[in-house]
């Protein structure tokens, strides 16, 4: 068995190191992992345990299956159906079982090892492998690791090793909960979380083509490359086809082709093979992918091309002449005696030395070694390009061609900021657009009336500037102003200024309230406004003094600062009210208030406007009537006065609040009389008489 195992493909060693779930997963609780694959007439299950002690442990145990049934004909199952799939806990098979698997398939000699035999050790095939397989580092981790790994390169080795099993007897209407546990006694000692999975007919799918593959054909190989990461959910390992027609293929890599690196915070997702191959024939690729459940998936589109050879050789540019600001005379080497096996010549031109380089000259003779370019932008990247005969282009090294720049860049655009309450202000401005901008440079003041300061002392780079401003100064207000800068170290004009206003961190000066007055309508208050610079309005709130509960409710807000006189009409009731007010700023800051001022407020008066009073003279039933209606009032009595006339007036009758008319029957014939009727109020006040005056 050792000397299949020293047979097996060394980019096994290399896959250890994705296993990084051995030594982190340390510091968790051991589980069984589970992978299910549903088909449309079985359910294929993979499962292992992710910590190598209790994997060892586990395999010694053995593995239980438990199928619940969750789902039949589109509705749930309740209660759930739950059946063992197993009479006994599945272990790994005797090692006779595995001896014609395991000399058919390397991959299950392998498992064999990790499980059976006395040593397990490895052998790195280069000191480049050798130091990637330093995680590697006890006999345990090293059958945990190798185990694992070839269960999952082979389905079959895994159904042997008790981490694998079919469900055939499955229902196409009916959807299951698969929960795999460690057949645990009750005396062990160690923690072994179960796993599950979700699985069903219903829930096939066909396998997809790998995708992105693309080939690069060079000089006697070709390199193919494709995308692995979007079908990891899928694909564990692939292998490489070759056609020389187009139509027969065959597998060329002996040992399958998988990821051997850990992605998690690994920017890549893309596998690369390399082939060796004559030049000039044709030659046909695809890749198939393989799942942990031993399926082949469809190949992907094809690849084809052919390697041709290389030069070999490259120009050189030697020499670089810029006789104005606006042209280049380049010059390179290239050996004479290569003329005959080139077409010619170009010269591509790049903003930057990485590219993309554009062609700017063509056809320039093999025998010829300088060019004159015209049209110089302020950075030019240069490069000369030998074209093969065979149509293999050989560039030179780029080169940097600048010709004198004395203009300077154009001014920065768009310049905003915004400041928060600590102080950090952010600017932001407008990206120039110049090839050779080198950065920009910054500038503050506090003043208009003093000398702008450069706050950068070396160039800026980005668009954004992060700036610490104190916020308690005298100064409410910053100012701000910029340059670009040229890799030559021109600086452009200044941009406009922006002016950015200071968090305003201080409250506004309390106003003092001056005087009040208890009016008729209600109450009558003037105050002083704050003396604050950057007052914006000023509010007076009223609560009634005997509710203590009470919130206090805003009477008035103005922002027109010269209003200092407020009249706040109030219902007749009588009550005593609480006054206060305060000043608020233009940010939003309001000053402490003033004091409450209480003031009693004993009800609006009753005018002769509020009172209706009439009278009716009925001389056959010999009577007047007399009949009143007060507006809007709370009436504790009413008094009635007659007199032969308004002079003469003597209280006649008193009547309380219900009493609305009262028949006059001591009268005099041809006798003029005047009436009149006074309200008294509930709350104490007296109206003015309303007066009438009737002929009997």
């Amino acid at each position: 068995m050792n000397s299949i195992l020293k047979t097996y493909f060394y980019l096994l060693v290399l896959a250890f190191i994705s296993t990084t779930s051995c030594t982190n997963a340390q510091e968790q609780a051991a589980s069984v992992q589970v992978l299910a694959r549903s088909l449309e007439n079985k359910v294929l299950l993979r499962w292992a345990v992710d910590q190598p002690y209790e994997w060892k442990q586990a395999n010694d145990y053995g593995f239980l299956i438990e199928r619940a049934t969750i789902s039949r004909n589109g509705e749930a199952v309740i209660p759930i159906e739950r059946q063992m799939l197993v009479s006994s806990p599945l272990k790994p098979k005797p090692q006779e079982e595995w001896i014609e698997l395991a000399n058919n398939d390397q991959n299950v000699a392998v498992l064999a090892q990790a499980l059976f035999g006395k040593s397990f050790k490895t052998t790195a095939p280069s000191k480049g492998v050798l130091g990637n397989i330093t995680a590697v580092n006890n006999e345990l981790e090293q059958r945990f690791t190798f185990g694992l790994l070839a269960a999952e390169q082979s389905f079959d080795g895994a159904l042997l090793a008790g981490w694998a099993f079919e469900d055939s007897k499955i229902n196409a209407n009916e959807k299951y909960v698969y929960k795999i546990s460690v057949a645990l006694t009750p005396e062990s000692k160690i923690k072994i979380n179960e796993g599950s999975t979700f699985a069903g007919s219903s829930l096939f799918e066909e396998l997809p083509k790998p995708i992105g593959v693309t080939g690069s054909f060079k000089d006697n190989k070709v390199e193919l490359s494709w995308n692995f990461d979007l079908l990891s959910s899928f694909y564990t390992s692939y292998q490489v086809e070759r056609s020389e027609n187009g139509s027969s293929f065959y597998k060329m890599n002996k040992a399958p082709i998988f990821n051997a690196t850990n992605t998690e915070g690994n920017s890549t997702n893309t596998m690369f093979y390399a082939d060796s191959i004559p030049n000039n024939i044709p030659f046909y690729y695809r890749i198939k992918g393989k799942t942990a459940f031993g399926e082949i998936g469809p190949a992907s589109e094809i690849i084809s091309g052919s390697a041709i050879k290389s030069l070999g050789f490259a120009p050189r540019i030697s020499k670089k002449e810029i006789p104005d600001d606006y042209t280049a005379i380049l010059h390179w080497e290239f050996k004479e005696e290569d003329n005959k096996l080139i077409k010619g010549f170009e010269l591509k031109r790049s903003n930057k030395v990485d590219g993309p380089f554009a062609t700017v000259q063509k056809d320039i003779p093999p025998n010829s070694r300088k060019t004159t370019f015209k049209n110089l932008q302020r950075i030019n990247y240069f490069t000369i390009v030998a074209i093969g005969k065979n149509g293999v282009e050989s560039p030179s090294f780029a080169t940097i061609v600048q010709p004198v720049d004395s203009i300077p860049p154009m001014p920065p655009k768009n310049l905003n900021g915004v400041i928060d309450t600590t102080g950090i202000l952010t600017l932001t401005w407008e990206k120039n657009i110049e090839q050779d901008l080198g950065g920009y440079r910054i500038f503050r003041a506090f003043s208009l009336n003093q000398e702008f300061s450069e706050i950068t002392n070396k160039t800026h780079y980005k668009e954004e500037f992060i700036d610490t401003v104190k916020i308690k100064n005298l100064n409410t207000k910053v100012y701000y102003k910029i340059q670009a800068e040229d890799q030559r170290y021109n600086r452009s004009k200044f941009s406009e200024i922006i002016t950015i206003t200071l968090p305003d961190l201080t409250p506004p000066s309390s106003p003092v309230l001056k005087q009040y007055e208890v009016v008729e309508k209600g109450v009558k208050l003037k105050w002083i406004p704050s003396s604050s610079k950057d007052v914006a309005s000023h509010s007076i709130y009223r609560k009634r003094s005997n509710e203590d509960n009470t919130l206090w409710q805003i009477v008035l807000e103005t922002n027109n600062l010269k209003d200092t006189l407020f009249i706040n009409e109030l219902d007749s009731e009588p009550n005593t009210y609480s006054y206060l007010i305060l000043a608020k700023d233009s940010t939003g800051l309001e000053s402490k208030p003033t004091r409450p001022l209480n003031v009693t407020y004993r009800g609006s008066k009753i005018t002769k406007e509020d009172i209706k009073f009439d009278g009716f003279v009925n001389r056959e039933l010999r009577y007047i009537n007399l009949s009143w209606k007060i507006k809007n009032q709370d009436v504790f009595e009413y008094r009635l006065y007659k007199g032969k006339d308004e002079n003469n007036l003597k209280v006649y009758k008193t009547f309380n609040s219900s009493v609305k008319n009262y028949n006059d029957v001591t009268l005099t014939i041809n006798t003029s009389y005047t009436y009149a009727l006074q309200v008294i109020a509930k709350n104490g006040s007296i109206s003015e008489m309303k007066k009438i005056e009737l002929k009997y």
